[in-house]
């Protein structure tokens, strides 16, 4: 594995030459990868503002039988990738592959193009994680092809270099079975962008993803908070008990999210979208989505304490929970009822 400082890559030689790729470091995989890949095709945009578009925020309870995790709170919508480029009118699909060869060839392909492309991993396969638990659905890009090395460069949010990875190991991590994101080599390399944003694509954005939250169903939405409410002293009767609640701060405050459960981000996201749409103000979108972001970072504290605890609160956690409903609900009754 090496690292390649940016303006740099490895030539098919072994030595260094300029090439243009456009990555900064981020918060979150997806919409780090995706601002990336945008601004190679001439669109610079803000992560945050990029994660607005895709409509991320989520809330989503998952359950994963005989695992070490059987209960996790998800926090960022389902489908954000292909959300953004839908809310930019840029037509989207993954590309997915019975085999890793032909996975391979097509990647190996644009690369040699000068074409990078999104691609959907599995950590456990990426060396420099060096993880020893699987973590699919995780986005990276991919920018160039060392061939006598048989590497690739990619780009990986918080990482502020490139970093070679063994192509073996790209493809392997590329194909996941993995719950709850299975993936079979995804890809997107378009050969080119042209895309503009108007402030009407941000409105719908915002609409868009608080009415995701308000019409979910019982695992999704603002209704799965009912159901984590609900199904707490399932988490409670656990063995490892502490290591859910440990996992599910991580998920909220910690694992990508830039804080809060992504909403941190989404208030960085309202006041871009503002000087476009002079009512995210008169709404007082921001104000209010800060305090859902205060909501889910006080109960993140509460499981973190919690999990270091002999005890499980369970009625501070619920009271917690709660909280964030609360805040989450205002929220998205001001956007679908004043914006």
């Amino acid at each position: 594995m090496q690292f390649v400082g940016a303006g740099e890559m490895l030539g098919a030689t072994g030595s260094t030459r300029q090439i243009q790729h456009c990555h900064r470091p981020g918060w979150h995989c997806g919409s780090s990868a995706i601002r990336d890949l945008l601004e190679f095709h001439g669109l610079d945009l803000t992560e945050a503002f990029c994660f607005g578009l895709g409509a991320g925020l989520g809330i989503t309870y998952v359950e994963i039988p005989d695992s070490a995790t059987p209960f996790i709170v998800h926090v960022r919508s389902m489908g954000f990738e292909e959300s953004v480029f839908s809310t930019l009118g840029v037509p989207f699909a993954w590309s997915s592959y019975t085999d890793k060869q032909a996975a391979t060839a097509d990647l190996h392909e644009a690369l040699r193009d000068g074409v990078p492309a999104l691609l959907l991993t599995d950590i456990y396969h990426l060396p420099y994680f060096g993880s020893s638990t699987h973590f699919p659905g995780h986005a990276i890009v991919a920018w160039q092809l060392n061939e006598a090395r048989d590497e690739v460069l990619v780009s990986d949010t918080e990482r502020p270099e490139l970093i070679s990875v063994p192509a073996a190991s790209l493809a392997d991590a590329r194909f996941s079975t993995s719950p709850p994101f299975v993936h079979y080599g995804n890809l997107f390399a378009p050969r080119s962008l042209k895309v503009t944003v108007s402030a009407e694509q941000v409105r719908a954005a915002i609409i868009a993803n608080a009415r995701a939250l308000a019409e979910g169903n019982r695992n999704s939405g603002l209704s799965a908070l009912d159901t984590w409410i609900e199904l707490l002293p399932r988490w409670r009767a656990e063995e490892n008990w502490r290591w859910l609640l440990r996992f599910a701060y991580q998920v909220i405050e910690k694992r990508g999210t830039g804080g809060a459960g992504f909403r941190a981000m989404y208030v960085d996201f309202l006041l871009e979208a503002g000087v476009m749409l002079p009512a995210v103000h008169t709404a007082n979108l921001v104000g209010l989505m800060q305090c859902s972001a205060t909501a889910w970072s006080e109960l993140a504290a509460l499981l973190k304490m919690a999990s270091e605890s002999d005890v499980f609160p369970i009625r501070e956690i619920e009271a917690a929970i709660i909280r964030v409903k609360l805040h989450e609900t205002q929220y998205v009754h001001q956007v679908i009822s004043r914006f």
